[in-house]
This record gives structure tokens, C-alpha cells and sequence, in this order.
């Protein structure tokens, strides 16, 4: 894995390769290897390496960039090695002749079949990477060779437009991998220069990117703990979708869709043998997955997403896997006996940790991964067991993505739940915004949740229906959040923008069965947004590669391609992975109630957290009521109310503040 940053523009910038060391600089940390940087007209070089006269690429003199013509381009890696250590795979790397250049963040899967067929085409090789594969690809077919992909990735090419294979002239292509599994940032500005980075951090180093926070992106933080592509924090800073691609020419872009998950075709065959059929593409992931020059491992949080991933590497591996755990103080949150259970059965090299409650230290420390207000809080023990496998192992499988593509959610089950109760179907696109839920709204923040309280909440899910009560579930209503907002963050933000982002994607849904619009809401909008982040910057953090087998675009077509009563079934998630994993796993690990990497949140945020809270509030915040962010602590504590993750959400909010402006 690796870091990837630069710009391309046109006009000349004396200081541009130093702006590009210091974009360089903040990724460090995801490859700790090597690193390097390419600027047109001035040639490549490693870091920290003067640069010959003979590095040079069609310019001489002590000011290359008076004698080259626009556009002008620049390109830094940092280099985490996995596949060929060699030399050969520095980066940015270049084609032959030097018309084409590259800078990659991820793993392809199929890059030995893709090299055979090129080589078949007359296409001779220097090094064993998977880097150098797409170079050849994107040569040979063009933009359109990301379809052939298989695997995760973000990734930039440079295009002169010359030597034996002409495709774009100045042409600068961004591409970011199906599912979003790595990041990808960029930031357009009004001269037509186009920045873009691993991190929100490597862009910011380029001192034209406006810092403006965006008010809507705020507003989407508070609804979902996340901001959802496209938007950043920042007005000027877009993350690149999944499953498109940027190109950059003349000073004008154009964004392009190239991948799209449908779930209108459905199988036919008996469960047992789509069973049997999963089992054995899952087992055909997980080997291709284990593709490596450096050791591997797994998370192994003793859920049957990454029980299944561990059983099914035992299974395919010619030596003990090495699992890592964490678990927590509080039994109710802890799922290390069930993580021992598969440790046991499959004879693992396991190792285990404890998480306590955070400080405002770590979280200084963590947030400027991110870059932006994240509020995930399983973040925490996602930094904790990365830490643990690096100390073992640079590349770890884990078993994120089950649950958005086989419906494991606890929100997807008890709106399911109510649907089968009310014994209807819901119409995908319709929402509530009603009276009710407002005076709900202004009761829960004024006088907590008493009996009558709640009974009016569960009368509002029962009234409203099973995609409201979705909705409610998986972000935080706007009625709710109003009442924290300062006025003159309420007068900037249109209320519903952020609410619209996850409606639409609902109203929208490629889908024949209502139900799984809320699939691929959470595999479009959550998966991405939070999980994928979340792992990508607490392991890369540490120089650790997580790669996910149940993402692998194949499987999650196959998932969508079921029929829904396949996954989730009188009330039973993830069913036809349970049917093809019960030869391999324990009966516990299938009946225990999903939890993941669960955090305490609400407790925590009863403790000194809280304090840590009120103790950042400024007077005449910008953003805040801060009346009304003390009343809910108070009614939190007080134990009144549960507003646990809304607090937290407000905690590293103010954190962030805080690393911001230090």
C-alpha cells in the first residue's frame, strides 16, 4: 500500500517541486519504503536525491521550467513495499519510452492473467509489479482497461500524448477502485490547476487550495459521524466517488462513471447449491488475496465476517495464520471468547489487546489521518489492532464489506422486522418529516426520554414505516441536529442537503425488491464512507495494508445477484453465508448477535469525555449552541437519555478544531 499525491497545471511554478516534496512528506506514513517524485521537464528522483543532468527530460539550466511548455505535471509516491522489493518498483514509474507515467496506491489481483495477455500483445516487462501491469494495460486499451481490474486502487496517470502508443496528449488520469476501499482527494481551482492526494493533508500542502469549511458538509458530519462523497470538509476539496474515474485536459475536467452494482438480475439455482457456489468463490478470494512478497495476516473480531475470512485462509494457507483481537473492559462490547473459538479450532498464532476509554491526546494523535471530522468511534480499537499486527505482520485480510452485501446490520433487520410486522411493502423514496417527529425532536433535547417519550418514538417507527425508521437509524434527524447549531450555521446550511445524500441513493437504487435498497444504500454511502475510511487510515497510519476478499467486485455481484430472501430470512442476517460457512464454523460464531469492533460510547461519554467536552465549548461559536449542547449533556449523564453518539460526534468535532488550528 502506499500514498499517492501531485498536481498538474498551465503554468509555470518555480516552486512547484518543493510544494510537491512537502505533499510528499505528510504520506509518509503509508510508505515508510521509499519515496520519490516526478516533475515534468526536471525528470525523477528519489527522495532526498540530487538531481543530475541526466535526470532531466528535454530541459537544461538551473530554471528547467523557462524552456518547457505547459501543461506542467508533478507526481509523489511513498512506497510501502508488498510485491516485488526490488528496486524495479520505485515510483512514480514510467512506460518505455517515458510518455507515460504513474503513481499507485493498492493491489490488483488479476495483474499476472493481465500481464500474460499483454505480453501475448508484444509488451516486454522490467520488474514483477502489479504497477507496471497497469502501465502497459492503460497503454494497450486505454482508459477503458480499468474495467478489467480486480482488486482495490487509486491511482494517476500521466499522459504526454507521444512515443509508439499516443493516447491524450497532456492528458492526467485519476482512478479510484469500485467500492472505495482506497482514497482518493482532489481539489480544482479556478485557474484550472488540478490537485490531488492519498489524504486531505497532502492537498492542503499546496498553498492555492482554499481552507473554507463547507457548512453542508458539517451538516452531513453531525447527521452520519461521516461526510459523504463527494464532499470533504472543505468547500474546495472533493473525494473521487468509487467506481469513477477523472480526467484532467486543457485545464477542463470530466468525471466518469465506470462500474454500476445492480441488483434487478437474480439467480434461480437452489440455495444449497448457490451455498456451495459462495463457499467456493469466497475460498478462490481469500487465495488470491493472499498474493505477497512480505508476511500476512487477519483482524479477527470473533464476528462471522472475519471468522469466515480466517477459516477459509487456514484452510488455503501452508503455514498457522497469525489473527489479532482487541476487546474491551465492559463485557457487553467484548467479543474476544468467540475470537478465541476460531483461534482455537484453526490453530492460529493469536494475539489479543485491550482498549480502554480514549483521551483527548490519541485523538490528537488520530484525526489528522482523516483530515476531517470522522466519528466512528470503532476507529479507536481499529488503530489499537493495527498497531499489534504491524509488530507481526505489513498486510492483514479482514472481513469488512459482509454486512453491507448479505444484510447483517442491526438497522437493515429491525426495519425488515417491521415491515414484516405491519405486513407491507414500502415505497423506496418516500420519508417523514412530520409534526410528530419534530415535537419528538425538541422533547428528547428539553426533557430527555421518559416512558412516554419512548412510547411515542416506537409509535412514530410503527406509523411512519420500515424505510423511515431506516433512515432514523443510521443518521441523525435534522429536527435534532438544528437545535445544537449556532444561527449562523443554520442560516448557511440548506437543513435538508445532507438528509438527500442518503435519499436519493434510496429513491434510486438499481433494485427489483424494495428491501435492498438499503443495501445498496449502506454498500454505496456507509461502506465507503466510514468503514472503508476508517480502516484505510487507522492501519495505513501504523504502515499496515488491510485488504478486504468480501469486497472483491466478483463477490459483490454475486451478492446482488441473490434473491433477497437468501440473506436475510425470518429475521436471520447473512443466511446463505451461515449455510455455506456451517461445515467451518462453530455453532456460537453463527448464532452470537453482531457486534464488530462496538464501542461504549455511550458510557465514555458519561465519564470524564464529558467534561473534556463542555471544558472545549467557546463562547459565540460560529457552529454551536452551546446552551443547547450542555443541556444534553446534562440529560446524557443524568442517564435520561441516550445521546451517547451525538455527544462523541460533538466531542471530535471539537478536537478537530483543535488540530486544525495548531
Amino acid at each position: 500500500m502506499c500514498g499517492i499525491c501531485g498536481f498538474v497545471t498551465k503554468r509555470e511554478m518555480p516552486n512547484g517541486s518543493a510544494i510537491l516534496e512537502r505533499m510528499v512528506a505528510t504520506l509518509r506514513h503509508r510508505g515508510p519504503d521509499a519515496c520519490g517524485i516526478w516533475v515534468k521537464g526536471m525528470g525523477q528522483r528519489a527522495w532526498g536525491q540530487e538531481q543530475g543532468a541526466d535526470e532531466r527530460e528535454g530541459c537544461a539550466g538551473n530554471f528547467p521550467f523557462a524552456l518547457c511548455s505547459p501543461p506542467f505535471a508533478y507526481l509523489g509516491h511513498t512506497r510501502l513495499a508488498i510485491l516485488d522489493l526490488s528496486e524495479a518498483g520505485r515510483q512514480p514509474m514510467p512506460n518505455e519510452d517515458g510518455s507515460v507515467w504513474i503513481v499507485y496506491n493498492g493491489e490488483v489481483y488479476n495483474f499476472a492473467e493481465l500481464r500474460a495477455e499483454l505480453e501475448r500483445r508484444g509488451h516486454r516487462f522490467r520488474s514483477r509489479t502489479d504497477t507496471e501491469v497497469l502501465l502497459h494495460a492503460y497503454e494497450e486499451w486505454g482508459v477503458e482497461f480499468v474495467k478489467r481490474l480486480q482488486g482495490m486502487f487509486a491511482f494517476a496517470i500521466w499522459d504526454r500524448g507521444e512515443g509508439q502508443r499516443k493516447r491524450g496528449a497532456g492528458r492526467l488520469l485519476l482512478v479510484r477502485d469500485r467500492l472505495g476501499i482506497k482514497p482518493l482527494y482532489y481539489a480544482f481551482l479556478p485557474d484550472g490547476t488540478l490537485v490531488f492526494g492519498s489524504e486531505l493533508k497532502a492537498i492542503l500542502e499546496h498553498p492555492e487550495v482554499p481552507r473554507e469549511v463547507d457548512p453542508v458538509a458539517l451538516d452531513a458530519y453531525f447527521a452520519y459521524g461521516y461526510i459523504p462523497a463527494p464532499l470533504t470538509i472543505y468547500r474546495a476539496i472533493r473525494k473521487l466517488p468509487p467506481a469513477h474515474y477523472l480526467v484532467w485536459q486543457e485545464g477542463q475536467i470530466s468525471l466518469h462513471r465506470y462500474w454500476h452494482l445492480d441488483y434487478t438480475r437474480k439467480r434461480t439455482e437452489s440455495p444449497e447449491a448457490l451455498a456451495e457456489e459462495l463457499r467456493q468463490r469466497l475460498r478462490e478470494t481469500v487465495k488470491l488475496h493472499l498474493i505477497s512478497d512480505v508476511p500476512l495476516g487477519a483482524f479477527l473480531s470473533g464476528g462471522m465476517d472475519s471468522s469466515t475470512i480466517v477459516a477459509l485462509m487456514a484452510q488455503v494457507s501452508n503455514r498457522p495464520v497469525k489473527t489479532f483481537s482487541i476487546g474491551f473492559e465492559d463485557d457487553r462490547f467484548n467479543e474476544l471468547p468467540y475470537a478465541r473459538l476460531i483461534a482455537q479450532r484453526y490453530g492460529t498464532e493469536h494475539h489479543e489487546f485491550i482498549v480502554t476509554a480514549p483521551t483527548a491526546t490519541l485523538l490528537f494523535k488520530l484525526l489528522p489521518h482523516f483530515g476531517e471530522p470522522f466519528a466512528d468511534s470503532s476507529a479507536l480499537p481499529t488503530f489499537a489492532v493495527s498497531q499489534i499486527a504491524r509488530e507481526h505482520v505489513a498486510v492483514v485480510l479482514s472481513g469488512d464489506g459482509g454486512d453491507e452485501i448479505f444484510a447483517g446490520y442491526e438497522w437493515t433487520r429491525r426495519a425488515l422486522l417491521l415491515a414484516r410486522m405491519k405486513g407491507k411493502s414500502e415505497k423506496v423514496g418516500k420519508r417523514s418529516n412530520d409534526d410528530l417527529t419534530k415535537a419528538w425532536a425538541e422533547a428528547m433535547v428539553r426533557h430527555g426520554t421518559s416512558w412516554w417519550h419512548r412510547l411515542v418514538k416506537a409509535w412514530r417507527d410503527w406509523w411512519a414505516g420500515p424505510l423511515a425508521t431506516y433512515q432514523r437509524r443510521t443518521r441523525t434527524p435534522f429536527l435534532i441536529r438544528q437545535l445544537l447549531y449556532a444561527p449562523e450555521l443554520r442560516a448557511n446550511i440548506d437543513g435538508l442537503s445532507a438528509d438527500r445524500l442518503q435519499d436519493e441513493l434510496l429513491a434510486n437504487a438499481p433494485v427489483s425488491d424494495w428491501r435492498e435498497a438499503f443495501l445498496y444504500c449502506d454498500t454505496m454511502l456507509y461502506l465507503p464512507d466510514d468503514c472503508l475510511t476508517k480502516v484505510d487510515r487507522m492501519s495505513m497510519a501504523v504502515a499496515l495494508e488491510v485488504r478486504p476478499p468480501f469486497l472483491d467486485h466478483t463477490i459483490v455481484e454475486f451478492a446482488a445477484s441473490l434473491p433477497f430472501d437468501l440473506k436475510w430470512r425470518n429475521g436471520t442476517t447473512k443466511w446463505l453465508v451461515k449455510r455455506a460457512m456451517a461445515r467451518d464454523l462453530p455453532e456460537e460464531t453463527m448464532r452470537q448477535r453482531k457486534q464488530g469492533f462496538s464501542v461504549p460510547v455511550a458510557r465514555w461519554m458519561r465519564g470524564a469525555l464529558a467534561d473534556e467536552l463542555l471544558k472545549r465549548l467557546r463562547k459565540n461559536d460560529p457552529f454551536l449552541d452551546g446552551e443547547a449542547v450542555q443541556k444534553m449533556v446534562a440529560l446524557h449523564r443524568e442517564g435520561t437519555a441516550n445521546f451517547g453518539h451525538l455527544l462523541w460526534r460533538l466531542y471530535v468535532w471539537l478536537v478537530w478544531q483543535e488540530v486544525r488550528a495548531s
